[in-house]
């Protein structure tokens, strides 16, 4: 008798619940890749992106990369490390929002890793899934205390137009099918011409001569700054360091471009730094 009512009860439930169609399957799949990217492994979300556009990126770094040389390269990368360690430091200052604060310290601990794993050649060479291979960043008492990152359970429906809606259970996101690979459609509507305005700004982008020894002399500055930063036993402290550290770069920046690279927030003054960004 109980065998007769679970055997039932399975078929209701066969019936009740279609199996998924393949391109549910493969858009689910490629879902998980991308979420696993809001843990740190941006590895996972690149090689879920289609080939042609992991080419288009790859262009962009490495035009980049002739804009710039080994040693600016290595200079940003020491002052950004700086930064990333005292965000992760005093992530309490730097991500106020604690629901929040745990994705972001895997973020920056991972960026902080990437950066670090990327050489000058690596940039010139556009080695991005290389680099996007390193381990995050490991900060005792930070990152060793965070819970682990977990895929949340998804669901697919694929749409009349062909395309699969994703759900997390609060969250809604379509995918669409490009050479082959299921990637956010969001992803799909401006990539290109995201692509042709990178370039494009690039190609007509020059560091001038006069300017280099001007940057390598700023990026200590932010260094120092950084690791001021890691000791503020305040918010205010911290976010003054920050600003010291970065007030060089604005006032290039507002010289250069008529704009000072930060969000001045108009009730209270202070300044807003998306680090992870």
């Amino acid at each position: 008798m109980k065998k007769t009512l679970l055997a039932a009860a399975l078929a209701a439930a066969a019936i009740a619940a279609p199996a998924a169609t393949p391109s549910e399957t493969a858009a689910l799949a490629a879902a998980k890749q991308f979420y696993a990217a809001k843990g740190g492994d941006f590895a996972a979300a690149w090689n879920a992106l289609p080939a042609s556009y992991q080419k288009e990126i790859g262009e962009v770094v490495k035009l980049f990369a002739t804009k710039i040389d080994a040693d600016l390269w290595t200079g940003a990368q020491g002052a950004l490390k700086n930064v990333a360690g005292a965000a992760l430091k005093k992530a309490e200052f730097a991500f106020e929002d604690e629901e929040d604060r745990p994705d972001m310290i895997r973020l920056v601990s991972k960026a902080a890793a990437v950066l670090n794993a990327a050489t000058y050649e690596d940039v010139k060479a556009g080695n991005i899934a290389k680099v996007l291979a390193a381990k995050p960043l490991q900060m005792p008492g930070v990152t060793d205390a965070l819970p682990a990152f977990k895929v949340p359970a998804l669901t697919a429906k694929q749409n009349a137009d062909g395309t699969v809606e994703i759900s997390d259970g609060d969250d809604d996101e379509t995918f669409a099918l490009v050479d082959g690979k299921w990637i956010p459609k969001d992803l799909t509507e401006d990539f290109e011409e995201s692509m042709k305005e990178a370039k494009a700004n690039l190609a007509t982008f020059e560091i001038p001569a006069a300017m280099k020894p001007q940057l390598a002399a700023m990026f200590p500055m932010v260094s120092n700054a950084a690791k001021k930063a890691a000791k503020a036993q305040t918010k205010e402290d911290f976010q003054q360091s920050m600003m010291q550290g970065f007030m060089p770069f604005m006032m290039m920046a507002m010289s250069m471009q008529g704009g000072m690279g930060a969000d001045m927030d108009e009730d209270d003054g202070e300044v807003e730094y998306d680090m992870a960004e």
